[in-house]
């Protein structure tokens, strides 16, 4: 009995360790030539459907770059490929953007725009969020100290 009792708490103890939300992948479709500030507002009711392509979350961000999302918050997903960028042209053509967690830090492109950076909300606060970065390295301070200033909430309520 008291080594079912011990497998029983195992059992339990492995399956609430398993619990934890899958990490789904995600795709920004930004508008060509698109650089600043892109803010995605997750949970939102009157935010942009849920879409998928292959399996993909889907994110169309327009030329404000602040997007009010259905999807819940993703975490746990950055820097293992699951994330990507792409330019998208009035017919639906993509070229594809680095991303900075997938660049070896001793190479970053200086000719080219990339996403240069990502900040999370603070999980203790809603609305939950994340800002991507997108231009030139040599803009990377421009776009860092500009976030400093921002009112989530203020943005959320202009979209």
């Amino acid at each position: 009995m008291r080594l079912f009792l011990v497998f029983f708490l195992i059992i339990i103890a492995l399956t609430g360790c398993n619990k934890t939300k899958q990490c789904e992948e995600e795709v920004y479709l930004l508008p060509e030539g698109f650089k600043g500030k892109v803010i995605v507002f997750f949970d939102q009711e009157d935010g942009q459907e849920m879409q998928y392509e292959n399996n993909a979350r889907i994110y169309h961000i327009p030329e404000s770059g602040y997007i009010k999302s259905q999807f819940p918050k993703n975490g746990g997903c950055m820097g293992d490929d699951r994330i990507r960028f792409f330019y998208e042209d009035s017919l639906g053509a993509r070229q594809s953007l680095d991303y900075f967690l997938n660049i070896d830090r001793n190479n970053l492109p200086t000719d080219r725009d990339f996403v240069l950076f990502t900040f999370l909300s603070d999980k203790s606060k809603k609305p939950d969020f994340v800002i991507h970065f997108v231009g030139h390295l040599s803009e990377f301070n421009e776009l860092t100290e500009s976030v400093r200033n921002i009112d989530p909430m203020q943005i959320l309520d202009s979209i």
